[in-house]
């Protein structure tokens, strides 16, 4: 469960990159404009990325999973209700894919940190191969679904962040359904 809901999660979140790319660039016609994605993405990985760790140590890692997959879906929705309402803000853009970045900061060590409490030893490197193909998966098929989205659309940027909100539900059910993972 929690391999498909991170799998799934993870096609999404790589649609949702095209979208918020196309929409910059639709919105500003400018690359250096696509190209500040990255950078408000990078700072709050970086800062976040340092304390994920920490509170992945200290706390439940399956409640630091669930409040940081929780805060990437409620991000999902922020982009389902600006892309349905065409507010066109390029700030709130940044606004969100800065949060998205903070929060997989913290869920993605989580996550990793919760494997090898559910499997025995022998079976990590099977686990560890299933998870590098999830994002491989994610890597290589959430941008052409993602453009594929918006191609059907017709360039509308609803359908992709909506499917990313839907399909980030298979992540937090797996990671609802797992037991304490206790640090």
């Amino acid at each position: 469960r929690l391999w498909v809901g991170i799998t799934v999660g993870q096609l999404g979140q790589q649609m949702t990159n095209v979208a918020v790319a196309y929409q910059v660039w639709s919105l500003s016609r400018s690359s250096f404009a696509v190209g500040l994605l990255g950078a408000a993405a990078v700072v709050p990985m970086i800062v976040f990325g340092l304390y994920g760790g920490t509170l992945v140590d200290t706390f439940d890692r399956r409640r630091v999973a669930i409040a940081a997959s929780t805060g990437l879906w409620l991000l999902s929705i922020v982009l389902v209700v600006q892309a349905a309402l065409d507010l066109g803000q390029l700030w709130l853009l940044y606004v969100v894919v800065a949060g998205q970045a903070a929060c997989f900061a913290v869920n993605n060590p989580a996550r990793q940190a919760i494997v090898p409490r559910l499997i025995r030893p022998e079976l990590l490197p099977s686990a560890n191969a299933l998870s590098t193909l999830s994002f491989s998966l994610g890597f290589t098929v959430g941008p052409l679904a993602g453009g594929y989205l918006l191609a059907v659309s017709g360039g509308e940027f609803t359908l992709p962040y909506a499917v990313d909100a839907v399909t980030y539900l298979a992540a937090l059910y797996a990671l609802w359904r797992l037991p304490p993972v206790l640090p």
